[in-house]
């Protein structure tokens, strides 16, 4: 289960988790501190304490940086995205207020940072403390570096065997959510999972074991990554306590095999978005990645095992 700031009481763990939750799956629609309370179970006032408290965030400054994230995130990967549809998809109610909220965010204009090459970018991001703060690696490496080299010399790595364009039915997939604050987070995060699965019998020699992206290290800060640890479900479930319930959509997705660590995962992306979509006639059709895993991650170190990764797409719009 997701590790909070500071140790809180459980049944406070459960309502934050919740909301969380709720809030990855309407983030462009009401989240106002009303309705999180509601969905918490809490007084508008206890549950901004108890929020603010796990997060070192309160649920409006939260709210609004996976929204501004999200948004700069739109504006660099999707540019053919009017600037006012990126703003309004991403929960703004207005042109002036998404511009406003971005430009006291970021330091600069969203156009203008729709131009900005990725180093400037990450600079804006350190001196402000907003994103791209160091991480420690097994090489001690700061992530910031890690993250430039990726934008950089992404156009130098190969995708072998070459991603292919696929169709899939809808999966549903109990998850649990952490931030990648620690190297082992993802193992961490399918140790929980896995106490969950097996006392409600969700776990069979067929189980598919899938990690989901919500954020990346480029626009978020490493440690506010949001990764959910999941694992495929055919049957109704029991218990429902720890774990959200969501579904991977029906639809195409470019899809690859690979091995490696997190920097060789983001990389890959990385490059299939940047040089293997576009000449296929395809762009990412959202900010989200899936990784379905060979072995469970509890048990085996993430870098040696291997995943298919899923990013979905949609026909180029030109």
């Amino acid at each position: 289960m997701h590790k909070y700031n500071h140790p809180i009481k459980p049944e406070y763990q459960q309502a934050v988790m919740k909301v969380q939750h709720y809030i990855n799956q309407n983030l462009a629609g009401d989240v106002s501190l009303e309705t999180l309370a509601g969905v918490a179970n809490y007084s508008p006032f206890h549950f901004q304490k108890i929020f603010s408290a796990a997060l070192l965030e309160s649920p409006k400054q939260y709210v609004m940086r996976l929204r501004l994230e999200r948004a700069a995130h739109y504006l660099k990967v999707f540019t053919n995205l009017p600037v006012i549809e990126i703003g309004m998809g991403c929960g703004f109610s207005s042109a002036s207020i998404f511009s406003r909220a971005f430009r006291n965010f970021y330091g600069v204009s969203a156009e203008e940072f729709r131009e900005l090459s990725f180093n400037e970018i990450s600079a804006i991001g350190r001196k402000a403390g907003k994103f791209n703060e160091p991480f420690e690696m097994g090489n001690s490496e700061e992530w910031t570096i890690i993250a430039d080299n990726l934008m950089e010399t992404q156009g130098d790595l190969i995708i072998s065997p070459p991603p292919l364009i696929r169709a899939f039915t809808p999966t549903k997939i109990a998850c649990i959510s952490t931030q990648l604050s620690h190297p082992e987070s993802i193992s961490f995060a399918f140790k929980s999972l896995m106490h969950w699965a097996i006392p409600n019998d969700m776990v069979t020699s067929n189980s598919k074991f899938i990690g989901i992206w919500l954020d990346a290290p480029f626009y978020t800060s490493l440690n506010k990554c949001r990764y959910l640890a999941g694992i495929e479900i055919k049957n109704e479930v029991r218990s429902k306590k720890e774990v959200d319930i969501i579904t991977m959509n029906e639809g195409k997705y470019g899809c690859f095999t690979m091995t490696g660590n997190v920097e060789s995962t983001l990389g890959h992306i990385v490059t299939l978005n940047h040089k293997y979509l576009d000449e296929m006639g395809y762009e990412m059709a959202e900010i989200i990645c899936y990784e379905i895993y060979d072995e469970c991650p509890a048990y085996k170190p993430y870098a040696l095992i291997s995943k298919n990764i899923r990013v979905p797409v949609k026909a180029k719009r030109f």
